[in-house]
C-alpha cells in the first residue's frame, strides 16, 4: 500500500508539474502557486545549509505555552510544554486554590485560579489539560514570597498586608509526617506538604500524569510592586538564594528526578541586579569582592555553591523571562527584535540597544554565565512574548524558535498568544496539518542579510530537511537560493509551506524541483514565515494527494 500510494503520488505531482509547465509566465518547477501572491518587485537571497559543520540537538520543549488565560488555546499547536505560573502563583494556596492577583486586580483574593476547594486543584488541572493535548512536559509554581492568600474574600487593604488574617504563612518543611489532607486552621501552608501531596496525586516527575518541573516562585524582583500586601519590602539577593537553595532542596528529597527551575527573572535589570539599584549596597559589594559581570553571576555561583554542600544539584534550569523592548516599538523594530538575542554587535532600537550592549547578545551571554559558575546548567525562558497583532508577530514568533533551537534553549513557553504568534508556532509542530514537525537536529544555516531573511534547518530520522525561512520586507518577494551542496545526499523536491498574510493560515504554496544538484530556488511573498521541506524523493509529500482530490 505504501508503494502504491508513493506511485500514486508521483503521478500526480508529474501531472501538475506539466499542467504547470504549459502556463504562460510559469516556470517549470512551480506548482499550486497563487499567483496574485508574487506581484511585487524582488530580491534575492542566498541561503547556505552547511552539512559539514557539528549539528546541535534541538530540545523538545522549545515549543511551550503558559496555562494561565491560554485554557481555550491549548489546541492551537502541538505544543510540548506547558507552564502554571505567573503572578497569580506567587500568592496561591494549595490547600484551597485560593490566589491574590496583586497589582494587577485591586489587590484581590479570590477563585479566579479555581472554584475547586479540592487541595491542589489546579496542579490536577494542569495534568488534565497536558494529557488531553498531548503535552508532555508540565512546569507548575512554588511560593517564596512568604504568605499566600488565606481566603477568596476579595480586595486586600493595604492596612491588611501580612502578617494578617487575610493571608497564611508560607514555611517550607512541616513537622511529622504528612496528613493525607491539608489542615485549614492552622493558619500556615508547607511547601513540603504540597509537593508530597501532587506526588500522591498524580505520581512522581517520571509518571506520564507528574509534574516535570518546578519553578521557585515567580517574578521576585517585582513582589515588593506586584504583591506589596504579601511581600512589601524589596527582595534581597541573600533571601532569594537562600530561600531558592532551601525549597529546591526539598523537591529533591520528594522527588529526586524532577526539575527546578530559577529565578523567573522578569527582565534584563533583574538579570543584571536583581531588585536593588546598580549601586546598592548588597548588590556593589557582590559584585566587586567575587567579579560577577550581572545578578545571574551571583545566582548560578550560589546555587552551586549549595548543590556541593546539599550533595544534590539544587538547580536544573535558570528560568528567565523575556519580552523585547524595541517589538513595542513598531512592526519594523519587532521584525529586527529577536537579533538581541543572538547576534554579536545588533544594538536594537531601545534602552537596552542604548545602554546595555556590553551583555548583548543576551543568551550567549546567560551562557557564558552558565559555563563559569554552574557548568550544565540547562536554561528555559518560561515567559516570552515578541507581540504583534499582524504578521509581523508570525515572523517574529518563528525566528524566535528557530533562535531557541540554535542557541540551546531547553525549554520555552510563550505568555498569551494570539492568531498570528500560534500560527508561527504552529509551522514547528503542525506545518502540514498532519502533525509534522520541524527536525530535531539543527543544522548550521546562514543567510546573506538577516535583516531581511532568517534561515533555520532541522534533519531528523525521516531524511527531510525542514528549513525555516523569514521575509522581512513587507514589499518585496524574496527570491531565495538555497543551497544544499555540501550534502552527501542529492534532494530533488522541496514543497513550502507558508503564513503570508493576515489568515494566519499555513498554505503549500510551492513545490519545488532542485534547479540543479541540490540547489532549489523558490519565492516567498512579502511578509511571509515560510517551512520549506527538502526531500530525496517527490513521493515523501503524500498530502499532495489529498490537496489535489
Amino acid at each position: 500500500m505504501k508503494k502504491a500510494r508513493k506511485i500514486l503520488s508521483l503521478v500526480l505531482v508529474i501531472a501538475m508539474l506539466a499542467v504547470m509547465t504549459s502556463c504562460s509566465g510559469l516556470g517549470r518547477e512551480t506548482v499550486m502557486v497563487p499567483t496574485d501572491i508574487y506581484a511585487s518587485k524582488s530580491y534575492d537571497m542566498n541561503i547556505v545549509i552547511d552539512f559539514i559543520t557539528e549539528t546541535k540537538e534541538i530540545s523538545p520543549y522549545i515549543y511551550g505555552i503558559n496555562q494561565y488565560g491560554n485554557e481555550e488555546n491549548l489546541d492551537e499547536a502541538n505544543f510540548t510544554a506547558i507552564r502554571q505560573g505567573g503572578n497569580r502563583m506567587t500568592a496561591y494556596n494549595w490547600e484551597t486554590n485560593a490566589s491574590n492577583a496583586g497589582a494587577d486586580w485591586y489587590h484581590s483574593s479570590d477563585s479566579n485560579l479555581s472554584d475547586s476547594d479540592e487541595p491542589a486543584d489546579c496542579v490536577r488541572t494542569l495534568s488534565e489539560e497536558a494529557k488531553e493535548n498531548g503535552i508532555t512536559y508540565k512546569l507548575t509554581t512554588l511560593q517564596m514570597a512568604g504568605y499566600v492568600a488565606a481566603d477568596k474574600s476579595g480586595q486586600v487593604s493595604e492596612e491588611n498586608t501580612a502578617p494578617s488574617e487575610r493571608f497564611n504563612e508560607v514555611i517550607f518543611r512541616s513537622d511529622g509526617e504528612f496528613p493525607d489532607t491539608p489542615d485549614l486552621t492552622d493558619g500556615v501552608v508547607y511547601m513540603d506538604e504540597y509537593v508530597n501531596y501532587i506526588i500522591n496525586m498524580l505520581g512522581d516527575s517520571t509518571s506520564k500524569t507528574g509534574i516535570q518541573g518546578y519553578s521557585l516562585d515567580n517574578e521576585p524582583a517585582l513582589w515588593a510592586g506586584t504583591h506589596s500586601r504579601v511581600h512589601p519590602d524589596p527582595v534581597t539577593i541573600e533571601e532569594l538564594c537562600s530561600k531558592s537553595a532551601e525549597l529546591a532542596a526539598i523537591v529533591k528529597e520528594l522527588d529526586p528526578n524532577a526539575e527546578i527551575f530559577g529565578p523567573a527573572l522578569y527582565g534584563y535589570t533583574a538579570y543584571d541586579h536583581l531588585a536593588d539599584d546598580d549601586d546598592s549596597t548588597e548588590w556593589k559589594e557582590l559584585k566587586e569582592e567575587n567579579g560577577y559581570n550581572w545578578f545571574l553571576d551571583c545566582y548560578l555561583d550560589y546555587m552551586c555553591q549549595a548543590s556541593e554542600e546539599a550533595g544534590v544539584r539544587l538547580l536544573d534550569v535558570l528560568d528567565i523571562h523575556y519580552y523585547s523592548e524595541s517589538a513595542r516599538v513598531s512592526d519594523e523594530d519587532r521584525l529586527q527584535s529577536v537579533r538581541t538575542l543572538y547576534e554579536e554587535g545588533f544594538s536594537e532600537n531601545s534602552w537596552i540597544g542604548q545602554w546595555c550592549m556590553n551583555n548583548v547578545p543576551i543568551l550567549p551571554t546567560i551562557q557564558a554565565s552558565i559555563d563559569e559558575y554552574y557548568p550544565g546548567t540547562k536554561l528555559a525562558i518560561s515567559e516570552y512574548n515578541f507581540g504583534g497583532e499582524n504578521i509581523s508577530g508570525t515572523i517574529a514568533e518563528a525566528e524566535a524558535l528557530g533562535c531557541y533551537a540554535d542557541m540551546g534553549v531547553y525549554l520555552a513557553t510563550i505568555w498569551g498568544g494570539n492568531d498570528c504568534q500560534f500560527a508561527g508556532i504552529r509551522l514547528y509542530t503542525n506545518y502540514d496539518g498532519d502533525s509534522s514537525s520541524f527536525g530535531d537536529t539543527l543544522i548550521s544555516t546562514t543567510t546573506d542579510d538577516v535583516s531581511l531573511s532568517s534561515a533555520y534547518a532541522a534533519t531528523n530520522d525521516d531524511g527531510l530537511i525542514t528549513l525555516m525561512i523569514t521575509n522581512k520586507d513587507s514589499s518585496l518577494n524574496e527570491n531565495a537560493i538555497i543551497d544544499l551542496t555540501s550534502s552527501d545526499t542529492i534532494y530533488t523536491a522541496a514543497a513550502v509551506y507558508a503564513v503570508y498574510d493576515e489568515t494566519y493560515e499555513i498554505q503549500l504554496i510551492n513545490v519545488v524541483e532542485s534547479s540543479e544538484t541540490n540547489i532549489f530556488e523558490i519565492t516567498l511573498p512579502p511578509y511571509c514565515a515560510a517551512m520549506v521541506v527538502l526531500s530525496d524523493d517527490v513521493t515523501d509529500f503524500p498530502n499532495i494527494i489529498a490537496d489535489s482530490e
